[in-house]
């Protein structure tokens, strides 16, 4: 890597402010947050409860609930702001280049499939593997991820299993289109 890619960071927020439409008012959920992360960095989101972390992750994905809007802020990714493109152009970078592990694996996964099906599917659909390179993928994350007897878990549903076996399946998950963020 050059130096000049190293400098450059791969995820710019500037400024980003949040709000949610309540009944007769506006709450101001996030305000101005800024924050760089360059390859190779981890960046931690840190404070009490209700302070914006979440809103501010799902902001950046731009996976709000109808309630709240960007009041304010870019989102630079890719060159791009993430907060003008289109839902196709985005829906392409979440899981591909940008993603995110939720915080309530149990609302996140769906209880009606497996957790091989729930793999899987992003790697055929982003990656285009085939049924049988998604299972061997599928089983070498959820390897990677530490989870005891992969070959078992593949059929299992989440409800199978454990709340830290479900939260090293949406690992596995973000992990699985080896994305840059």
């Amino acid at each position: 890597m050059s130096q000049a890619e190293s400098n450059n960071p791969v995820l710019r927020v500037d400024k980003l402010s949040v709000d949610f439409r309540l009944t007769g008012r506006t709450l101001h959920a996030v305000k101005q947050v800024s924050l760089e992360l360059r390859k190779g960095e981890t960046v931690a989101l840190v404070g009490e409860s209700g302070s914006g972390k979440s809103v501010t992750a799902n902001a950046i994905m731009r996976l709000l609930p109808q309630v709240a809007s960007i009041a304010s802020g870019e989102v630079i990714y890719g060159g791009e702001d993430l907060l003008k493109l289109d839902e196709s152009r985005m829906n392409s970078i979440r899981g591909n280049g940008i993603s995110m592990i939720f915080q309530e694996p149990m609302t996140a996964l769906n209880p009606l499939h497996t957790v091989e099906r729930q793999i899987s599917e992003t790697l055929i659909l982003h990656r285009g593997l085939s049924k049988k390179a998604a299972r061997a993928e599928v089983l070498s994350l959820l390897g990677k991820v530490q989870i005891r007897n992969p070959e078992r878990r593949l059929n299992a549903y989440p409800h199978e299993l454990s709340g830290g076996q479900r939260q090293r399946v949406m690992i596995a998950m973000a992990l699985a289109n080896q994305p840059s963020v």
